[in-house]
């Protein structure tokens, strides 16, 4: 089998595959890409047996009727080298029954390969949910919400995942790891009514990958879902489990309400948190008369405190993670932040003035807690 294609369109579809490549697998032939080849394209396939993807490109291929068609090479190595060629250049893949032979110019590298009969077959997911979104629109979603789960192994599982939750006309992706949660809401029209959970790393994968089309294509059953686009598809395992009641979760009414400018805001509390994130992690904020301050105290090492104006009804302090703080805060994307609270250990709601498709809730800390 030879293969011909231009070599910044195999580093590409090495970048993209390689997103869910495990350097520790725990089957070392997934630590490795499988090569599968047409008439006219070749299909790189890799997988961590959770999330897997292929990314299809066009090609010069032939095959004689006695040579294999598919075969595994060493994914490492082959994209270390292959990042190193010329871009502008066409490389040449040499493919027989044990040996890979990578060329271009006068280089030539050859590496031994696998077995393709050994390396896991992706799924084909039965269609009982189809979507076709922007593909911006998506990435806007994930992005809005993912900081927002959980990262620790220990967690429970639906801390892992982002709840994707169809109704009403509205496409809503949620986040939480039990200390924050993260709502960001857009509508679809005539979608059909469905839940269930995507792991973060599945969406993660899917935000990073290169993907050129501006729609992307969602099929889902019960157990997998798979994103689609031309030239590439990306599988999951979705997770197995009940997501707490978000709606109940945001508050609906509120004694205290603050408008801050985040121009002015994000930086004072990027500032503060500088001494917080070296100690407690914890923000103070007092609202008070128009005024915010905000502080951290780390006793007998150092202070720091920040003043900003807001307008409103708010008369209160509060504790609060100085990280996930801002981190809520970033993705709002408004030039008012309100602030809707009813005591120092309620959930805090913040959201733009005008726009309630984003929101972000926060647990207060109690005074005696460590993060």
């Amino acid at each position: 089998m030879k293969i011909k294609l231009p070599n910044r369109d195999f580093l590409t579809a090495l970048n993209n595959v390689g997103k869910v490549i495990s350097p520790k697998s725990i089957d070392p032939i997934l630590s490795n890409v499988l090569i599968r080849a047409n008439d006219t394209s070749i299909t790189f396939v890799a997988t961590n047996l959770e999330q897997g993807i292929k990314n299809t490109v066009d090609a010069n291929v032939e095959i004689e009727p006695d040579e294999p068609k598919e075969t595994v090479l060493p994914f490492s190595l082959l994209r270390e080298i292959i990042s190193k060629f010329n871009n502008e250049e066409q490389t040449e893949i040499l493919v027989s029954s044990n040996k890979g032979i990578i060329k271009q110019e006068t280089s030539e590298y050859k590496f031994n390969c696998f077995n393709a009969n050994a390396f896991a077959l992706l799924p084909e997911i039965e269609e009982k949910i189809k979507i076709t979104i922007p593909m911006k629109i998506l990435k806007k979603l994930t992005v809005n919400t993912i900081f927002a789960t959980s990262k620790r192994e220990e967690s429970r599982k639906e801390f892992k995942g982002i709840l994707f939750d169809a109704k009403d006309n509205n496409l809503r992706f949620v986040g939480t790891d039990s200390t924050c949660l993260a709502f960001s809401n857009f509508p679809v029209e005539g979608i059909e009514e469905k839940s269930f959970i995507i792991p973060w790393k599945a969406l993660d994968i899917l935000d990073k990958v290169e993907v050129k089309e501006e729609t992307i294509e969602i099929i889902s059953n019960k157990n997998q879902i798979s994103f689609n686009a031309p030239n590439i598809n990306i599988i999951s395992l979705l997770i197995n489990g009940s997501f707490p009641p978000y709606e109940i979760i945001i508050p609906k009414e509120s004694d205290f309400r603050a408008e801050v400018r985040k121009d002015e805001l994000l930086p004072a509390l990027d500032r503060v948190e500088v001494l917080a994130r070296s100690s407690t992690k914890k923000i103070v904020l007092t609202f008070s008369a128009g005024n915010l301050n905000i502080e951290a105290v780390l006793p007998e090492i150092s202070e720091g405190k920040e003043s900003v104006k807001f307008e409103g009804t708010a008369e209160l302090s509060l504790i609060l993670h100085g990280e996930k703080l801002i981190n809520g805060i970033t993705h709002i994307n408004d030039d008012i932040v309100v602030f809707e609270m009813n005591s120092p250990l309620h959930p805090i709601k913040i959201k733009g003035k005008g726009d309630d498709s984003y929101i972000y809730i926060i647990m207060p800390q109690k005074k005696t807690t460590t993060i």
